[in-house]
Parts: C-alpha cells; structure tokens; sequence
C-alpha cells in the first residue's frame, strides 16, 4: 500500500491492523477503494459501521465543476441523452405487464421494481389505509355516510385483482401475499440502491482521470487547434479515454444484483407491486378525493398525506429507471465513439438523480418526509 492510502486512512481513524486487512484484500492505491461500500470496508478491515461509512464517503471522487474545459473535452459532440434507452409511459408500461407468457427478468421487471422500490421509499403503499380513515374519520365529522370511494378503497386494501397481467403467466393472484411483497421491497433496498449507487461512484471515478488526461496542456492546445480547422474527429483521438473494462466489470455487478432481486417468486411478485403503486396514483387524481378528507385542492390534500407524488417524484422515476436500463445495456455498446458518447451521457444522467435522498433514513407515509430506505 502507498504511503498517501496509509496516511489518509490513519487520518480516517484505521488503526495499523485494520490498514493491514484492507492491504491484504488488494487495497494498494486510493484507486482501489472508489465504489467501495461501508458495508464491504467493515468487513474487510473489521472497523465499526459509522467510520466505514465516512471512508466509503471520503473516496467518492468529486465530479468536474460545470463549464469547465473538461467537461467540453468529454462532452465534445454533444453527445444525446437519446443513446440511453428510453422509459415508457404508465399506459406503454401498463400493456407491457399484460404481455407475456414465460417468466425471465428483462426489461419490464427492472421497471416494475424500480416503480415498486420508489413506491415503498415515498410510502405510497400506505396511502390506501391513510386516506381511507381520512375519509371515514371526515364523514363522522360531517354526519355524512361514507361514499363509494372509500368502498373502492376497502377493496384496493383488502382484495387485489392481478388478473389482468398475469393472464398469459397462468398465475393465480392468490399466490401474491403480502410476506412476500415486504421481502422483495427488502431485496431491493439491500441489492438494488447500493449497486446503482456503486456503478455512479465507478462513473464519476472514471470522468476524474479523464479529466486528468484531458486538463494536459499539450493535447489541450493541439485539440482546439484541430477544432478551429474543422478537424473534429482528429481532435478527439488526441484526448485518450481510460480503459472502460472496470466500469464494463461494474455493469456486469450491477446485473448480477439485479438478478438476486428476482431469485424465486421476485418477477411475480415486482408485476404485482407495480400494478399496486399504479391503482394508488389513479386513485389519488380522483378529483373527488380532496373534498372528501376536508382538503380544498389536490395539492393540500397531498400535504395533508404528507407523500411525494410530484413531479419532482415522476421525474426521479423516470432517470433512476432510464439510468438503470443503461446500465444493463452497457456492455452491449461498441467500444470507441459511441461508447465514450454512451459514458458521457449516462454521466450527465446520473448527475441529475438526488442520490443523497434515496441515501436518507426510513420514514413512514403522513410523517412530513419524502423518501424511506432500509
């Protein structure tokens, strides 16, 4: 191990034994400990969780400042957001639950567990519960009897109908229990989160020696020199991107987690659960509703609910899957120009993912916060 490693993780708090662990597990350079999770630093040092997690914390490499001149470097082009794989809408997803008739993991089931994971972090699945003693709690005070939309809602909670997508699966809706939903919402947050978070780590690490080999003077002035005689793809071979095999070896990971999420009844039960958080958003624009709890509009009876539901929400839904899709898509791209125009654009995407919020401590639904993990 490096004498620059060694000092850091001393002023980190490691002791020469627990240094000594990480050295035997290949930790030589400050290289080998980006991506690295608390969870895997514990256990290979034997330190205490809190002081892993400021490790794992203090080797994030910072992202490039923007409008910096590397940024331009590894943007050169203008890459598209359009090489990502494309998200469908609810109603384009909603068919593509109901198609079907063989059980593997693709496409549709990282949506669904992705919608179910978001689902369970914004404690949208409380909602039926709340809203219905809500509404109960209202008439009482009103002297009015209930209305048929919190019948509907008894139903969603008590009796859930998943013929309709599991038709071409043969698959008896009784097989979908509740044991089952929590511990594949479990699955998620331990497998899930943490490897998309990782690959993101891998990525930034990767930009910042990029940005290291772009920020060399001399490839610096012969580029712009280039770009100025409207020699374009010259210039950019002068810049010399770092070998992508370990972002490629982070994908594959990130796929193998993917695949544990589904171990058993995991496909079945991900359809199921996002079919659940589906009904609930269509219940929630029921203009009716507000009038029904005692709210004046949609949006304090969404404060009144104390849920995310937003647009901020939909919009973080949307990048966390496209960007999950990517990554599975990854090692299917071409080495070269596409690939660097790949890397560039899922950078660009996984900055724009709050992941400090999908990092934050688990709350429940009507508690005033926004998102739960483990």
């Amino acid at each position: 191990m490096n004498e620059t490693l060694k000092t850091k993780l001393v002023e980190l708090g490691l002791n020469d034994d627990q240094i000594s662990k990480l050295e035997s597990e290949g930790a030589k350079t400050e290289a080998n400990m980006i991506g690295l999770s608390p969870e895997e630093i514990r256990t290979m040092c034997g330190c205490g969780f809190i002081l892993a997690k400021e490790i794992a914390k203090a080797f994030i490499p910072t992202p490039p400042e923007k409008g910096s001149e590397s940024i331009a470097v590894l943007s050169a082009g203008q890459p598209s957001m359009d090489v990502l794989p494309q998200v469908p809408d609810d109603v384009s997803f909603l068919n593509m639950l109901k198609v079907g008739g063989e059980l593997k993991v693709g496409e549709t089931e990282v949506i669904a567990a992705i919608r179910a994971s978001l689902a369970d972090k914004s404690g949208l699945y409380e909602l039926p519960k709340i809203l219905a003693n809500l509404m109960e709690k209202f008439a009482e005070e009103q002297e009015v009897p209930c209305s048929n939309d919190f019948y509907s809602l008894q139903k969603l909670l008590i009796r859930r109908n998943y013929a309709e997508i599991f038709s071409a699966l043969e698959i008896d809706s009784a097989s979908v229990t509740q044991p089952k939903k929590d511990a594949l919402l479990k699955k998620l947050r331990i497998n899930l989160w943490p490897a998309l978070l990782g690959f993101h780590q891998q990525i930034i690490g990767w930009f910042s020696t990029y940005q290291q080999t772009a920020a060399n003077p001399a490839a610096m002035m012969g580029m712009f020199s280039m770009l100025a005689s409207g020699n374009g793809s010259a210039a950019s071979s002068l810049i010399q991107a770092p070998d992508t095999n370990t972002l490629r070896d982070a994908a594959e990971s990130v796929i193998d987690q993917i695949n544990r999420v589904f171990a058993g009844t995991g496909i079945v039960i991900s359809r199921a659960l996002a079919l659940d958080a589906n009904n609930i958003k269509t219940v929630l624009e029921n203009p009716s509703l507000p009038g029904q709890i005692g709210a004046s509009n949609h949006d304090q009876m969404i404060k009144m609910l104390s849920v995310n539901v937003s647009a901020d929400y939909v919009r973080l839904e949307r990048n966390i899957t496209r960007y999950a899709l990517a990554i599975m898509e990854f090692p299917k791209v071409t080495a070269g120009q596409s690939e660097l125009s790949y890397l560039t654009a899922m950078f660009q995407l996984g900055n724009a993912i709050p992941w400090d919020k999908l990092d934050s401590k688990e709350v429940v639904a009507g508690t005033g916060s926004t998102f739960r993990t483990q």
